[in-house]
């Protein structure tokens, strides 16, 4: 994982992909406002953070580009993505952009759960929401952050005991 220059992840992203680098950079579409117009565009889901599976090698060549900052890491350890959070992280590429909310009924916020169907089917996380939505919320330890998805909820199950299908 590498930390880029602010606003640079999509430029590098593509940079290193042309060099047959193999980069996740999630993305996110959101509805920007300017004088005279609104657009939506793509930004990264994590500003500032590209994912990449590279050797010592390949790290080097990464770390070259000038659009590379440094490495991600935490208390002199290097971070390294696990593959099902990369795998996580591409999947939210096919995650419906409206997904209709649902009411938090036998799945208390809090809540350990599994997902059991979608694109995201065998992420954990844990249940976050109010009365009129269904939240997800899941980790990346990696880059010690989390994700904040509104899913339906019969997308998710319960990891702890009775695992009720809610």
């Amino acid at each position: 994982m590498f930390y880029t220059r602010p606003r640079n992840e999509k430029k590098v992203a593509e940079r290193l992909e042309a060099r047959g680098i193999d980069v996740c950079l999630p993305l996110r579409t959101v509805l920007r406002q300017w004088s005279d117009r609104k657009k939506k565009v793509q930004e990264p889901l994590f500003p500032g953070y590209l994912f990449a599976h590279v050797d010592e090698r390949e790290r080097l060549t990464v770390l070259q580009d000038d659009g590379v900052v440094t490495t991600v890491s935490f208390g002199g350890t290097l971070a390294e993505a696990r593959p099902e959070e990369i795998d996580a992280l591409r999947a939210l590429e096919a995650i419906p952009k409206s997904v209709e909310a649902r009411a938090l009924d036998a799945v208390p916020a809090g809540a350990e759960v599994i997902v059991t169907n979608g694109p995201l089917k065998g992420a954990r996380g844990t249940v976050d929401g109010s009365p009129k939505a269904f939240y997800l919320s899941i980790a990346v330890d990696s880059i010690r952050q989390a994700i904040r998805l509104e899913v339906p909820a019969d997308w998710v199950m319960r990891t702890d005991a009775g695992s009720e299908r809610t």
